[in-house]
């Protein structure tokens, strides 16, 4: 009978090759943790490695953003800085306006004195000059009486005088009222238009009297758009050479400031409101005698000033209203009403015929000389900064004027 093997036990033949297989498997177990150890290590310190990376690029990015916050807080500074020098120098600029301003203003408080005292010493003159002409008369009438013995006493000869001028007072006033309206036309119109009034009949065609109406009441016009504060001649002779000064060597702003100033501060010291509608009223009284009217020139002017004076105070008005628009609410340039004066060569860039040029005649004779402005024209001009007495000007609207041309072909009677 053979024993029963145990559950537990191995051939003897298979007992080298099963430790050979632990020995391998051991082997085997152990190069694979030596290999995941390695891969561990290695793994480690990539995240090592990549760990001290983004620290680094942490400590940059925290090193750029000091700097950038020192380079932004320098450069508040330096705007801090440069603002504060604007301020400054801004601050000085506006004091030294206000030193020009306060000049100009005594500057102009001069010119004021200076002209109320000019006008005080005018009438003062005027009154010497009319007291020397009495005297004079007085001394040389009484020359004829003591030059030879009496023969009549002095009552006597008054009386006589007397009546002799009441005979020719009427020719004579009447001759010398005609020659002071002529001479008053000729000085507002010019002399040729003057004489075409006096030597045309205006029975059929009244033309020539419209013409020189137009003509006056555009220069009459012209003197209060363009017055100072509607004084004599010298005074305002005086002002616009004074203006032409300023404006010749000042910047625009400050020369225009002046204008503003002096205009403004003159037209208030006015005592009443000139009496302009009485004057141009009586230039065209004068106008209508010149034209050969009957009548002394008073009544005409009556006649004149009750029927029309009303519209003719609002021309006037108007008028002065412009005056202080382009005198005292422009400063950036100079407007200026556009008046010819007679007798100035026809220039077609500067102004317009009134009559206009019938189709298909030739060009006008460029060298024929206008008779008279009807319409007032307006030009612009502003000083070019940094130059000495040089002006950008343009027309902005052409004067009308009267040639004698023009005439001869709307009325025969003006030859």
């Amino acid at each position: 009978m053979q024993p029963t093997p145990s559950p537990h036990s191995f051939p003897l033949s298979l007992w080298p090759s099963s430790r050979f297989g632990a020995y391998c498997t051991t082997i085997g177990l152990s190069a694979a943790a030596i290999y995941g150890t390695v891969r561990v290590v290695k793994l480690w310190g990539d995240v090592q490695r990549a760990h001290l990376a983004a620290l680094e690029k942490g400590r940059r990015q925290e090193e750029e953003l000091v700097s950038l916050r020192q380079l932004l807080k320098e450069r508040d500074a330096e705007i801090g800085q440069r603002k504060a020098a604007d301020i400054d120098r801004l601050r000085k600029h506006v004091i030294d306006l206000e030193k020009d301003r306060e000049g100009a203003r005594k500057q102009n408080q001069a010119l004021v004195d200076q002209t109320r005292n000019l006008g005080s010493r005018n009438q003062q003159l005027e009154s010497e000059l009319r007291r020397a002409k009495v005297e004079h008369a007085q001394l040389k009438g009484a020359q004829a009486f003591l030059t030879k013995a009496d023969q009549l006493s002095g009552a006597d000869v008054i009386q006589i005088e007397l009546a002799i001028e009441q005979k020719k007072v009427d020719g004579e006033e009447e001759e010398e009222q005609k020659a002071e309206a002529y001479a008053r036309t000729e000085d507002i119109i010019g002399s040729r238009m003057t004489n075409l009034l006096k030597t045309s009949e205006h029975h059929e065609d009244p033309i020539l009297v419209q013409i020189a109406l137009q003509a006056s009441m555009s220069a009459y016009s012209h003197w209060i758009v363009s017055s100072w504060a509607f004084e004599s001649p010298d005074d305002e002779h005086m002002l616009s050479e004074i203006y032409a000064r300023v404006r010749e060597t000042e910047e625009q702003a400050v020369s225009g400031r002046w204008r503003q100033l002096t205009r403004s501060h003159l037209q208030r010291m006015l005592v009443q409101e000139p009496d302009l509608t009485t004057d141009m009223v009586d230039a065209c009284a004068k106008i209508f005698v010149v034209a050969g009217l009957k009548g002394i020139p008073s009544a005409v002017h009556e006649r004149i000033m009750d029927k029309f004076g009303k519209t003719i105070s609002r021309l006037m008005t108007q008028a002065q209203q412009l005056n202080k628009k382009i005198g005292e609410g422009v400063t950036s340039c100079d407007l200026e009403a556009l008046y010819i004066a007679p007798d100035v060569a026809y220039n077609v860039s500067m102004m317009e015929d009134a009559l206009g040029t019938p189709a298909g005649k030739e060009e006008k004779d460029m060298h024929e000389k206008i008779l008279c402005t009807t319409d007032l024209g307006l030009v612009r001009a502003e000083k070019i900064s940094g130059r000495i007495g040089e002006w950008q000007e343009s027309v902005l609207l052409k004067p009308k004027v009267m040639l004698h041309s023009g005439i001869l072909g709307s009325n025969g009677n003006a030859e």
